[in-house]
């Protein structure tokens, strides 16, 4: 086989180990100049072999080759020997870090240790943890700047976890005063006592030094510019390190944060830039404080404000849940506490708020939330206390800075009181409008700048317009009813008064709707506006006609009195306001048989020649002028009577002037009297003439109806109709019924009433005549006393009679037959004692309490009278007959007959009454009154 090769065996061996010999060269080589230590430790612990980086490493650890190994090394070296088991550890030697690797030799009973520095992974690493346990730290103290309250408790924290950090033995916190002085907040490694202490400016100068600056200071830059060494504190003697920084700005700081060591410490750009942040925190913690502080201000300001209100305040969200309210809210209109009710809704608080209420209340926000903006309404409340108040809500949205929404706000105003106020207000209105048109004023006020005038008071009463029409009229419409004579100087005095301010008041004659006049006082004044114009015009007119008038006779009675005592022919009096006499003169002898000195001696008194019948008007006018009754300064006039001396009697005519005081009682009366008896005497011929004249027109009339009733008869006599004919004999009898009266009022001397009894004497003599009645068992018995009647009732009264009475005659007695008719007129009064009824029905003839009656039975053409005293009342007129029973299917209200249509017609003229009473007896009952 090697000759086929050609090649020696030799050759190839030489090559084999000259191959295996460069290949453990360099293996050696690489292993002595690795940068890692290799190092070879024998089991009983000597170093057998180490290259450069082992031998280095030797170094660092005190030993040798051949030496025994390090402590350090030395025990996992054996371990893993034994054990044979490879091992991996970190070493540091000096200032390096190795990371070795223990690989156990079984054949030589040692281990291989090799491996590599690691000495800057490591410091990275250590930078690393330290970055992430400053981060940690530096959230920590953001959480607990949020969650402490108490910026000193806050920093008793935080400062500990700083020193942690930086590793230093002293951290604290020194604030800055007013006066450029420091104050020692709280600080870790300083003594307690050092606390609130104050250092002064110049002590403290390294802190001083880091306020103006806005860089971080180090205690070494300050040591090589041969700068400050203490910060003014006993313990600062030690420092050898430190930093500062400012907390705050340079604007406005709060501070410095310090950090030292008696440690040679150098402090790195990244504790540095830690311990800015930490300064930053602190003084984002502090603007916080400062910004919450005053929030808190503010908020317990606008609470305090809230509170001072005096309305019901409450806010609340979108979901209606309240978020704060003032204590009137509270306690007034839910009865609880500001707490109690923050935090709840208004379905939550059902129990104080009634369902019906709640649910407006609902309905309300959510109207407001739809629209937003605010909202004003009027609604009842029912407050804690269970009354029902009326209340104004003024509620409007509230938004965030972005625009949205967030919730209400609601003041309620308590309008109770001026509701009440109103209704005062309007029942004194209508008390003051009703005062108004009972006095007789008239109120305007006048808007001047458009003229339109509100009126009230007797409007209707005074000018004869309706409220609506005069709503009608303007300030021009009003100043045109002012009289044209009265015009020009009321417009004059209005114009003075609108230029000086004065309050008008001026008398003028005002025109009424139908165009007379009245006087009127007008007083008023003119008002501003805030610009000092004048804008309205209120005043008051009332009635002073009547007023005017009394001064108009006033002023014609003093212009009489003073012709009067010229020439005077009566008697002059002045009397004190009750009428005792003060002074009497005139032409008292002639008029009284009485001469002065009779009267001045008191032995005669003028008004005891006042005959009794005429003192009863004079004790009225007396009356009421002391009782002020009348019209201060009034003029009384009336007629009386006086007795002479001779004992004839003279009328008087009396004028009595009450003078009154300014304040309106009667001070004295004033008057005179003269005589009027010719005039009486004129007048009562005047009146006997009238008579005569009156009487002379009933004797006509009643010619004139005898000459209608003649020719009745004899129209009558040319018929053989009996129904024609009796229809003239009623027509007859109707028209003698009416001329009988106008005889009788011929014969009185009374022109206007008749004696009624003389009248139906004759009437039923004329019936009976007309008819030729001879049965002479039909008895008439007439009960009527002295009775005058009016005209105007006397006519129909006796047509009643005629058809009645012609009606018995006709149909209640057939011929042959017995029987009653009886007609009694009495007063309503004595009813009972004229009819002789007892109230059972029985009837006593005659027997009345007014005295002894004569009663007489007699036959046709006869009649028994009875006489009654006349009284002041209305009568009753009773007609009865006993002749056959009267039809029940006859309706004497609705007949078909002329005769009672007439009766029912008549009644009802004379404002009577009439009743029908059937059976054996027919009666009527008539109640009128005489109305003359």
């Amino acid at each position: 086989m090697s000759r086929d090769s050609g090649i020696d065996d030799s050759d190839i061996n030489r090559n084999d180990i000259m191959g295996m010999e460069n290949e453990e060269n360099w293996m050696t080589e690489y292993l002595l100049n690795s940068p890692g230590p290799v190092l070879r430790i024998e089991v009983e612990g000597t170093v057998f072999y180490a290259n450069k980086a082992g031998k280095s490493l030797l170094e660092a650890l005190n030993s040798r080759i051949g030496e025994k190994a390090p402590d350090e090394i030395l025990k996992i070296a054996r371990r893993v020997a034994v054990q044979k088991k490879p091992s991996r550890t970190e070493l540091k030697a000096g200032e390096k870090t190795y990371s070795l690797i223990f690989t156990p030799l079984p054949a030589c009973k040692s281990a291989i240790i090799s491996g590599f520095e690691i000495t800057s992974f490591k410091q990275t690493e250590e930078k690393l943890l330290l970055r992430k346990r400053e981060h940690e730290v530096l959230s920590q103290i953001s959480s607990l700047s949020l969650k402490v309250q108490d910026f000193r408790v806050l920093l008793d924290q935080v400062l500990p976890l700083v020193a942690a950090v930086l590793d230093v033995e002293y951290c604290c916190v020194l604030k800055l005063l007013p006066d450029g002085n420091f104050m020692f907040e709280t600080g870790i490694g300083w003594r307690p006592e050092n606390a609130c202490r104050i250092i002064k400016k110049d002590s403290a100068s390294r802190a001083g030094y880091t306020v103006p600056s806005s860089q971080p200071i180090l205690l070494e830059k300050l040591d090589r510019q041969n700068s400050f060494r203490t910060i003014g504190l006993e313990d600062s003697l030690s420092i050898i390190s430190g930093i500062s920084l400012l907390i705050g700005s340079t604007e406005k700081p709060y501070g410095v944060l310090t950090a030292h060591s008696t440690r040679k410490n150098k402090f790195t750009k990244e504790d540095t830039l830690f311990l800015n942040t930490v300064a930053i925190v602190l003084s984002f913690t502090v603007q916080r404080k400062e910004v919450e502080d005053a929030l808190k201000d503010k908020v317990n300001f606008l609470e305090t404000l809230l509170d001072t209100i005096p309305a019901p305040v409450f806010y609340k969200d979108r979901k209606g849940v309240y978020q704060g309210c003032n204590d009137l809210f509270a306690k007034m209109i839910l009865g609880s506490s500001k707490e109690k009710v923050t935090g709840h809704t208004i379905d939550e608080l059902s129990e104080t708020i009634p369902l019906e209420l709640s649910e407006v209340y609902k309905s309300m926000d959510r109207q407001l939330f739809q629209k937003g903006g605010s909202q004003v309404y009027e609604t009842k409340v029912v407050c804690s206390d269970k009354i029902r108040r009326d209340f104004i809500f003024n509620k409007a949205v509230y938004k965030s800075f972005c625009g949205t929404i967030e919730g209400l706000i609601g003041v309620m105003l308590d309008i109770t009181g001026r509701k009440k106020t109103e209704e005062r207000l309007q029942k004194s209105e209508e008390r003051f409008r009703l005062i108004a048109e009972q006095t007789g004023q008239l109120m305007y006020d006048i808007d001047l700048r458009n003229g339109s005038v509100e009126w009230a008071g007797a409007v209707t009463e005074l000018t004869g317009y309706s409220n609506k029409e005069i709503a009608n009229l303007n300030f021009y419409d009003w100043l045109e009813h002012i009289h044209p004579e009265d015009y020009r100087r009321v417009q004059q005095s209005l114009k003075n008064c609108w230029n000086t301010g004065n309050r008008f008041n001026e008398e003028f004659r005002f025109k009424r709707k139908d165009g007379s006049c009245f006087y009127v006082k007008n007083k008023g004044v003119f008002l501003r506006d805030e610009e000092n114009c004048i804008c309205r015009a209120l005043g008051v007119m009332v009635d002073v006609t009547e007023i005017k008038q009394s001064s108009h006779k006033l002023r014609e009675s003093e212009e009489l009195y003073r012709s009067f005592l010229q020439n005077f022919k009566g008697i002059s009096f002045k009397l004190n306001r009750n009428f005792d006499l003060l002074l009497l003169e005139g032409a008292l002898d002639e008029i009284t048989g009485y001469t002065e000195e009779e009267f001045i001696s008191g032995r005669v008194k003028f008004f005891d020649l006042i005959v009794p019948e005429d003192m009863i008007l004079l004790y009225q006018i007396r009356d009421k002028m002391i009782s002020s009754q009348i019209f201060p300064n009034s003029i009384m006039e009336y007629d009386c009577r006086i007795r002479r001396k001779d004992g004839s009697v003279k009328w008087v005519h009396e004028l009595i002037h009450n003078v009154c005081s300014t304040s309106g009682e009667t001070a004295f009366v004033q008057g005179y009297a003269y005589d009027i008896t010719q005039r009486k005497k004129v007048e009562e011929t005047l009146e006997k003439a009238e008579k005569i004249g009156m009487r002379e027109i009933h004797h006509r009339i009643k010619n004139n109806l005898q000459i209608v009733s003649s020719l009745l008869s004899l129209q009558a006599d040319k018929f053989k109709d009996k129904e024609i004919i009796e229809a003239f004999r009623e027509s007859e009898n109707r028209v003698v019924s009416m001329s009988i009266i106008h005889e009788e009022l011929y014969k009185s001397e009374d022109s206007a009433s008749i004696d009624f009894a003389t009248y139906l004497r004759k009437l039923t003599a004329n019936i009976l005549h007309s008819y030729r009645i001879g049965n002479e068992k039909i008895k008439f018995v007439l009960e009527v006393d002295s009775t005058l009647l009016g005209v105007d009732t006397a006519v129909p009264l006796g047509i009643i009679i005629n058809e009645l009475f012609s009606n018995s005659l006709k149909y209640a007695f057939p011929k042959g037959v017995e029987g009653d008719i009886r007609i009694s007129l009495f007063r309503n009064e004595v009813e009972c004692q004229k009819t002789g009824e007892t109230g059972t029905g029985e009837v006593r003839t005659g027997e009345v309490r007014t005295g002894e009656v004569r009663t007489s039975e007699v036959r046709i053409g006869e009649v028994a009278e009875k006489n009654f005293p006349e009284l002041p009342s209305g009568f009753t007129l009773v007609y009865t007959d006993n002749g056959g029973r009267f039809p029940e299917e006859v309706d004497f209200r609705n007949s078909k007959t002329l005769g009672l249509q007439l009766v029912n017609a008549l009644v009802e003229q004379i404002n009577g009454t009439i009743e029908l009473e059937r059976g054996s007896e027919t009666k009527y009952t008539i109640r009128f009154e005489d109305k003359r």
